[in-house]
């Protein structure tokens, strides 16, 4: 649940939480082909745009002052390479993240009315984190390659949802694959910890399934909540409010 919804179980508001009936089953693919992905997408779909696409540039400011009350245009100033620029526009599409909104990093001028700041400061935004491994040697598939997934129970509540949920990928990318979540406050906090400490306790779980695994040879470790870009994943219901109407 907590992996679903990106936060403690005690942060969810039960109400809005999908609890599937005894026995079912589900069978989802949650990561495409090789040069698929929602990466590849969207820069497919940017192509005819590239030379209007302006990368590492830092919103700071929306000002639509002119825009409300017809005196002019909408002003968005961002930040590139040190400086300050700013363009005009009759239209400004905002599509930052809840946590971005939640962290103020935007100023808007005028403020957002207060019914819809109160909506960002209350909705619920987690984070999930994984951690990505790739074998480059065939020989070192020692899981069932058939199986999608893979949970591990551990003996310590307090262990319980420290990467011991795993998805097996390896069918669908041609080399042993693996990867592996962890969420809610306890992503936050192996955020703090080395790409090692971590990948040490994504092992010691795997080897307790699969003793002769070995370590892989390609790891990615993602870190949402401290991407300023972010600041997160993805939001979740909380108590005493109706996400789909937030």
């Amino acid at each position: 649940m907590e992996t679903e919804y990106t936060a403690d179980s005690s942060q969810l508001g039960v109400r809005e939480v999908n609890f599937f009936p005894p026995g079912y089953t589900i069978m989802s693919h949650y990561t495409g082909v090789p040069g698929m992905g929602f990466g590849n997408v969207a820069a497919k779909y940017a192509e005819p745009f590239e030379d209007d696409i302006s990368l590492n540039s830092k919103v700071t400011e929306i000002n639509s002052v002119g825009f409300m009350d017809g005196s002019g245009d909408t002003v968005v100033k961002y930040e590139k390479n040190g400086e300050i620029e700013e363009i005009k526009a009759k239209t400004v599409l905002v599509t930052a993240s809840l946590g971005v909104l939640k962290a103020g990093t935007i100023d808007f001028v005028p403020t957002m009315p207060e019914w819809k700041q109160e909506v960002i400061n209350e909705m619920g935004f987690g984070t999930v984190n994984k951690c990505i491994m790739s074998w480059d040697d065939d020989d070192a598939l020692v899981w069932p390659a058939d199986k999608l997934w893979f949970l591990l129970m551990t003996p310590e509540d307090e262990t319980s949802g420290l990467w011991t949920q795993f998805y097996n990928p390896t069918r669908f990318k041609g080399k042993p694959s693996l990867m592996s979540w962890v969420c809610g406050d306890e992503a936050i906090e192996e955020e703090q910890k080395s790409d090692q400490e971590i990948l040490e306790r994504v092992m010691t779980n795997l080897r307790s399934m699969f003793p002769a695994i070995r370590n892989p040879d390609n790891v990615v470790i993602s870190r949402w909540g401290q991407e300023e870009h972010v600041r997160g994943s993805y939001s979740f219901p909380v108590p005493g409010r109706d996400i789909y109407a937030d």
